[in-house]
């Protein structure tokens, strides 16, 4: 009885897998996000981040560097570099962002970033725990801590610790993905690049109620006919389907969880339409090479997409609130411009772009 219980023990050992605790020498994870943005047609529309929601430790273009952050087609929004390692090391991190600016890091850099961003002679402490910041910190932020990764020192004339590198940037170029939307509920995904989009989910938001369908994989070039689905589901089982995607890319379960629960207020709370893709990790690698020394043991990318896309529905009532806020009545253009604030950060390609639209119809008809 003994030897078989002992047998048991062992083979439930040895059938065991590794998790984010017990990784293989040295392990680099990373996940973040490309956002884009257009009309129903599906040509991209440039706009202005939102970087709100960062603490104020955070590094930024806009207080520690001159030079404001201008609109672009595409946000690159708080992708994190997580370590995992048996023992301490010594490591220096180089990103690259060739169409782009960094605008947001921390810890801080080795120089200021503009289209490269490099830590050199950072500490990966296998077993150290300092205490981390959180003054003042959202929740955003703080999610991305609930991993098992170590924590990273920075050296030279400030020491800073994190659980992670994190960075942002802005650029403009085509992320390889259209969407287009004809209404009632019908899209358009074509998958414009090299690479294979290993899975997506189209996303609607409105009064406060989810509905949501997921999709496997797209070939490069190819193209679908997609609609959304009439029932509504909730927040909480659109969180566990793109954790669930994550997961297969790679991630352990808690930096799915992180990522998931960094944006959900943003993918799952604003309203509108969006579609959230897997990026391929050649991709990723292309629109920001990253090297790191030494190389680890395992390096793995997880990057989403998260494209939002106005319907025609929507544009016909934007087109509606601009002309009420261009219209006589000072009150009733008040009502207007607060509807019209809802949409964020979206809000001025959206309102230029319905202005262009109302031109054209004016310009018709006077040519008649």
């Amino acid at each position: 009885m003994m030897a078989l219980r002992i047998g048991l023990l062992a083979a439930l050992a040895l059938a065991a897998p590794l998790t984010a605790k017990e990784p293989d020498k040295f392990v680099v994870h990373e996940w973040g996000t490309f956002s884009t943005f257009s009309g129903s047609d599906g040509k991209g529309l440039k706009f202005y981040p939102d970087d709100r929601s960062l603490p104020e430790f955070v590094y930024s273009r806009h207080r520690n560097v001159k030079g404001g952050v201008e609109a672009a087609l595409v946000s690159l929004e708080t992708p994190v570099l997580y370590f995992y390692s048996d023992r301490d090391r010594k490591v220096s991190v180089s990103v690259d962002f060739p169409k782009g600016m960094m605008t947001e890091w921390y810890p801080n850099a080795s120089r200021p970033p503009e289209r490269n961003i490099r830590w050199d002679d950072l500490q990966v402490l296998a077993k150290e725990q300092p205490t981390l910041p959180t003054d003042r910190i959202k929740d955003r932020y703080l999610a991305a801590r609930e991993t098992d990764a170590q924590i990273v020192r920075t050296s030279g004339e400030k020491t800073e610790y994190e659980k992670f590198l994190f960075y942002r940037g802005v650029g403009d170029f085509q992320m390889p993905i259209i969407v287009r939307s004809s209404g009632d509920g019908k899209f358009m995904v074509k998958n414009t690049g090299k690479q294979a989009i290993p899975g997506y989910v189209l996303v609607n938001v409105h009064d406060r109620k989810v509905s949501f369908r997921s999709f496997g994989h797209l070939s490069p070039g190819a193209e679908e006919k997609i609609e959304m689905p009439a029932e509504a589901s909730t927040a909480d089982k659109l969180g566990d389907t793109m954790a669930e995607l994550l997961v297969k890319q790679g991630l352990y379960e808690k930096e799915a969880r992180a990522m998931v629960k960094t944006w959900q207020k943003d993918w799952f709370g604003d309203e509108g339409t969006r579609v959230l893709y897997l990026v391929a990790e050649p991709v990723t690698n292309e629109f920001l090479p990253l090297k790191i020394d030494p190389k680890p043991d395992q390096m793995l990318r997880v990057l989403v997409g998260r494209h939002d896309v106005l319907t025609p529905e929507r544009e016909k009532e934007i087109d509606a609130l601009v002309k009420r806020v261009d219209g006589p009545s000072n009150e009733d253009a008040k009502a207007a411009d607060a509807v019209l604030h809802k949409l964020g950060r979206y809000r001025w390609p959206a309102q230029t772009a319905a202005q262009e639209r109302l031109k054209s119809r004016n310009g018709t008809r006077t040519e008649r």
